[in-house]
C-alpha cells in the first residue's frame, strides 16, 4: 500500500498519477499486455491521507543483486531481465505514458508461482505523453525540471528538455548495461552531474568505442 498526505487543500499528484497509469494498464484487453503491471486493488483517501492498494511484489531488481544475490546477475538472468524490462515499457508507452525513472529500484519479482515476471513499478512522476485519443503526441514543453536519477536519466533530462519514448529508451539502455555489471557498466557511475552528461554524450557518439573497451 503506498499513502501520501493531503497539503492545505491541495492533493499531491504522484499517487493520483499511480493511480491513473495502474487502472489504464489494467484496461487492456490483451492479458500479455498487462502481465508485467502489480494488481490494482483499490483506492481511497482520508482527511489527512490518500492511499493506493496494490498486489504485493518481491524485491526490486536492484535489491535481489545487492541483498541477497551479493554479486552481479549472471548474463542470461541479465539478459532475461533486459527483455522483460523492456516488454514493460513497450506496454507503458501502450497506453500514452512515459515513466521517466527507468532503473533497477523500480522493477521487481513477482511472489510464489509468479517469481519468474518482472513488475514495472512507482508511476509517481510519469506522464502521458498523448493527448485524449491516445494518438496525438503531446506539444513538447519548452522547459521541464530535472526528474529521475542522475545515473541513468536520458540527456534530454539531463538539458530540461521535454522527454519521449526515445528517452524512456535511452534510460532503459544504461540500466542494461547496468545490470550486466554493477560495478564497470557504466562508467559515469561516481561522476558529477555535469561530466555524467558529458560522458553521456561521447557514449552516443564515435567514442563509445573506448566504453565498450571500458567493459
Amino acid at each position: 500500500m503506498k499513502t501520501e498526505m493531503v497539503v492545505g487543500n491541495r492533493l499531491l499528484l504522484r499517487l493520483k498519477i499511480e493511480v491513473m497509469v495502474l487502472m489504464k494498464c489494467h484496461e487492456q484487453p490483451d492479458p500479455e499486455r498487462k502481465a508485467h503491471f502489480v494488481d490494482f486493488v483499490d483506492r481511497g483517501k482520508t482527511q489527512k491521507f490518500k492511499f493506493l492498494v496494490m498486489g504485493l511484489v518481491g524485491p526490486s531488481l536492484e535489491d535481489i543483486r545487492k541483498k541477497e544475490l551479493l554479486r552481479n546477475y549472471s548474463k542470461s538472468t541479465a539478459m532475461q531481465c533486459c527483455i522483460q524490462t523492456m516488454v514493460a515499457l513497450r506496454d507503458l508507452h501502450g497506453i500514452g505514458y512515459l515513466h521517466r525513472d527507468i532503473k533497477p529500484q523500480n522493477y521487481a519479482i513477482g511472489l510464489g508461482p509468479k517469481e519468474s515476471t518482472i513488475y514495472m513499478l512507482d508511476f509517481g512522476i510519469a506522464r502521458k505523453f498523448t493527448e485524449a485519443d491516445n494518438k496525438t503526441v503531446k506539444v513538447p514543453r519548452i522547459k521541464v525540471h530535472f526528474l529521475g536519477t542522475l545515473r541513468f536519466a536520458s540527456r534530454a533530462c539531463h538539458k530540461q528538455q521535454e522527454q519521449g519514448c526515445k528517452d524512456d529508451l535511452e534510460c532503459w539502455l544504461y540500466m542494461c548495461f547496468d545490470l550486466f555489471d554493477d560495478d564497470k557498466g557504466l562508467p559515469w557511475k561516481r561522476c558529477q552531474r555535469q561530466e555524467v552528461l558529458k560522458m553521456k554524450e561521447q557514449f552516443f557518439r564515435l567514442e563509445r568505442k573506448v566504453f565498450c573497451l571500458m567493459l
